[in-house]
């Protein structure tokens, strides 16, 4: 029965906490840098009258207008209630998905129930990190900017998230050196590796293509994404970005000759992927996938093969689309 709550619970919040994103991705790529500030009431984007509390309830509100403005009657963006539901679907997901989900523990002699702080820690650290790589991906598709004000701030809550269990790993099984620090380690490690790749690659494709082959803010952006999920899950993360960008990127081209698509989604969508699959995906590269290669020599370089096309590819489409 609790876990069940906790789950509804974690979706209802979830998709309050997607209204505020909304509110974030349509103001901060507005906002003077000097004087940022999110606060305020909502205004109607069309005619600028303030929206009354019962139509901000997420995704009702939008459905209960029928999509269109009260106040002036325009329509009203679907995506508004797809960031919500999104929001509110990630949410139930890592409520009900272990170790970020197995908040709860029962007592067999009592059968009382009480909280595991180390799982209800993951949670929390997982819903802030799915929360931000949601506002970074709109804005990233309205803008092809990730602005500092998210990655930054997000570097420091990795790191600080990677403290607890679950999160970003253990760097080291010296058990001379505290768990807690172990941790920290282990997401500084992923900050550093994770952005440094990324970086070293932006560098390898502006070398190779002549030009700017990926911005700085998809760098700091993995900095980011490798605090929170290690070093292992942040390279991880970079290959199903590369994969998914460039597969995304090929069939734009070839539907519309337009190359240009912007790179943080993609890595965003990779990093949720690894959130949820991490430990399996890499059990099945590293444990699975070599006892196949023992009988099947030629895999590794089918693999590789396929990941430098991946990234050749990927390379290829934004400097296309950067013409």
């Amino acid at each position: 029965m609790g876990t069940a709550v906790f789950e509804v619970g974690a979706a209802l919040f979830g998709g309050c906490i997607g209204s505020f994103l909304n509110v974030v991705i349509w103001r901060l790529p507005q906002e003077d840098p000097a004087r940022r500030t999110l606060g305020g009431r909502s205004h109607c984007p069309s005619c600028g009258v303030q929206i009354r509390w019962f139509d901000n309830v997420p995704i009702l509100g939008w459905l209960l207008l029928r999509g269109k403005a009260r106040c002036c009657g325009n329509s009203i963006s679907p995506r508004y209630p797809f960031v919500e539901l999104l929001t509110a679907a990630l949410f139930y997901a890592l409520a009900s998905w272990p170790p970020f989900g197995s908040v709860f523990l029962t007592d067999a002699a009592t059968g009382l129930m009480s909280i595991d702080m180390a799982a209800m820690g993951a949670f929390v650290a997982s819903v802030i990190f799915a929360s931000m790589l949601v506002a970074l991906t709109f804005i990233d598709f309205d803008t092809y900017l990730l602005p500092d004000a998210l990655t930054k701030p997000g570097m420091v809550i990795g790191l600080v998230a990677g403290t607890w269990p679950g999160v970003a790993g253990v760097i080291s099984p010296d058990p001379m050196v505290s768990l807690e620090l172990r941790q920290l380690l282990a997401s500084l490690v992923g900050l550093l590796v994770a952005g440094g790749v990324t970086w070293g690659v932006r560098i390898a494709g502006s070398a190779v293509f002549k030009k700017e082959a990926m911005g700085f803010g998809d760098v700091k952006l993995m900095a980011m994404i490798g605090a929170f999920v290690g070093w292992q899950g942040g390279l991880l993360t970079l290959f199903l970005g590369c994969v998914f960008g460039a597969i995304v990127g090929s069939v734009q081209t070839l539907r519309s000759g337009n190359a240009r698509i912007p790179f943080g989604p993609y890595l965003a969508m990779g990093a949720i992927v690894t959130l949820f699959g991490r430990d399996s995906i890499l059990t099945w590269l590293f444990v699975d996938w070599p006892e196949w290669q023992r009988n099947n020599p030629s895999s590794v370089m089918v693999m590789l093969a396929i990941g430098m096309a991946a990234l050749i590819g990927l390379l290829w489409v934004i400097r296309r689309g950067r013409r």
